[in-house]
C-alpha cells in the first residue's frame, strides 16, 4: 500500500523513504560543489594573483547553480504543488520538440553555407576554435529562442 503524500512548496527527495526535503539534500551538497570549483580554480592557477580571494569568487559564483544541479537531481516531481501529471503530454513540450527540431535544422544550414563559404576562400583562413564555438552555440540558442517563441505566439 502507497501512501500519498502532501505536495509541497520545495519538494522532497526521489529516494530513501521520499520524506527528506529535497532542499535539505541540494543545500549541503550544493555548497560542498561550489567549494570543490573553488578549489578546483586555485589548484589549476586560474586564480593565480590572489588565490584566496579567488577561491571565494569562484565558490560564491558557483553555489547557486551548483545548489540547484543537486535539486533538479534529487527532487520528485510528484511531491511538488502545481506540477503537471504528465508534463510530457503538454502543449509545451509540443513546442519545445518543434522548437529544437527546426533550431537542429537551422545549425545544419548555416554550418553548411559557412564551410562552402570557407572553401572557396582563395587564401588560409584560420579560425579560433575558441570563437567559433560559442559563436555556433549562440546561434543555436537564438534559433531555438525565436522558434519557441514564435510557436508559443501562435498557441
Amino acid at each position: 500500500m502507497t501512501v500519498e503524500q502532501a505536495r509541497t512548496k520545495w519538494g522532497r527527495t526521489k529516494f530513501g523513504t521520499g520524506r527528506t526535503p529535497a532542499m535539505a539534500i541540494a543545500l549541503p551538497s550544493g555548497v560542498v560543489l561550489a567549494v570543490a570549483g573553488g578549489l578546483l580554480s586555485v589548484l589549476v592557477g586560474v586564480t593565480a594573483s590572489n588565490p584566496a580571494l579567488g577561491f571565494w569568487v569562484f565558490t560564491s559564483c558557483l553555489t547557486m547553480p551548483a545548489v540547484a544541479l543537486v535539486y533538479v537531481l534529487v527532487v520528485d516531481r510528484d511531491t511538488l504543488e502545481g506540477a503537471a501529471e504528465r508534463p510530457d503530454d503538454s502543449i509545451e513540450s509540443g513546442w519545445y520538440d518543434k522548437a529544437a527540431s527546426g533550431s537542429f535544422a537551422d545549425l545544419i544550414l548555416v554550418l553548411g553555407i559557412a564551410s562552402i563559404i570557407l572553401t572557396f576562400i582563395p587564401r588560409d583562413f584560420f579560425v579560433d576554435l575558441k570563437l567559433v564555438l560559442p559563436a555556433v552555440v549562440a546561434v543555436c540558442f537564438a534559433s531555438f529562442g525565436v522558434r519557441y517563441l514564435v510557436l508559443r505566439r501562435k498557441g
